[in-house]
């Protein structure tokens, strides 16, 4: 029981100038267990993009045209920039293809392509997982390789990650949900906010550049109205993959977070050199409150 919220179990990891200064696990859980934490898998995806950003693989306002010929006519000119931005235009509630694990990601990418716009490109924010589908399969073309295989090489092995992995429906599926799918353990998505935290850094080398890190946590919806977000507090925008939670005079986010829809909450506070996560398997509407005070608690004793 944790002010008054009933848990079956949390794991909760804090950092201070990248290293774990506080991690234990409550209730039914253990620090080594593996869970889905929702849409803080933005998150993630936003960083295996902006690494292929960074090496000039990828760019921003690249055009999904470009790269996937199902998508014609308006939709072709969505971006890249957009679909991580949640500004695309495409529909926000999930595509069925999402749920089909027999298909590739590449198959539910060309159904997607089919769906009707909601709004022309860019002018609204509808926060959703269709796009970030999109964004992937853009990388897998560029590249030529699998999106497994860019997590593989881009994030898991330089942080050392064993368990993490990207789920479809159950399984290590051709078709893994980009916005959502991750199953991972708090250590190992706190080591993910330690590069975060130390601007591309991670134990001493070198992952992202540190430019690389502030464009993820640059806005990129340029003010675009806000038609569908499932935030329970105000932002100041949304960055790759990240909420824009706090931001100095010059507009510039000292705190971000990418909660999930189970209650997962990761957040990074580079005013106080400060992260964590904090793993549960219960609901983001219940959980949120209580992970807004666990931020203000932390921030008071470690800051």
């Amino acid at each position: 029981m944790v002010q008054g919220i009933p848990l079956s179990g949390a794991s909760l990891v804090l950092l201070k100038a990248g290293e774990v200064v506080y991690q234990r696990a409550f209730g039914g859980y253990t620090l080594d267990r593996v869970l889905p934490v929702a849409s803080a898998t933005k998150w993630v995806t936003g960083a295996v993009i902006a690494a292929l950003i960074e090496r000039g693989v990828l760019h921003l306002d690249d055009a999904v045209g470009e790269y996937i010929e199902a998508f014609t006519g308006e939709k072709a000119r969505i971006t890249l920039r957009q679909l991580l931005a949640h500004t695309s235009g495409l529909p926000h509630t999930e595509a069925p293809c999402l749920k089909q694990s027999h298909l590739s990601l590449a198959q539910c990418v060309d159904l997607i392509a089919q769906l009707p716009l909601a709004a022309p490109p860019g002018s609204i924010f509808a926060y959703g997982e269709n796009s970030f589908q999109v964004a992937g399969r853009m990388a897998e073309v560029a590249t030529g390789r699998s999106w497994a295989e860019l997590v593989r090489l881009l994030i898991a092995e330089p942080l050392g990650w064993q368990h993490s992995v990207y789920l479809g429906m159950g399984t290590e599926a051709s078709n893994p949900r980009l916005g959502s799918g991750l199953r991972t353990t708090a250590g190992e998505y706190a080591a993910f906010l330690s590069l975060i935290l130390n601007e591309g850094l991670y134990r001493g080398r070198r992952v992202l550049q540190a430019e690389t890190v502030a464009l993820m946590c640059a806005d990129h919806t340029f003010g675009a109205p806000v038609r569908a977000s499932p935030n329970q507090f105000a932002s100041y925008g949304y960055g790759l993959g990240c909420w824009r939670d706090e931001v100095d005079e010059a507009g510039n986010a000292w705190q971000l977070s990418s909660p999930g829809a189970f209650g997962c909450t990761p957040w990074v506070d580079f005013r106080h050199r400060i992260a964590g996560v904090l793993i549960v398997r219960d609901s983001y509407h219940r959980i949120a409150p209580l992970a807004h005070q666990l931020q203000r608690l932390v921030r008071e004793v470690l800051a």
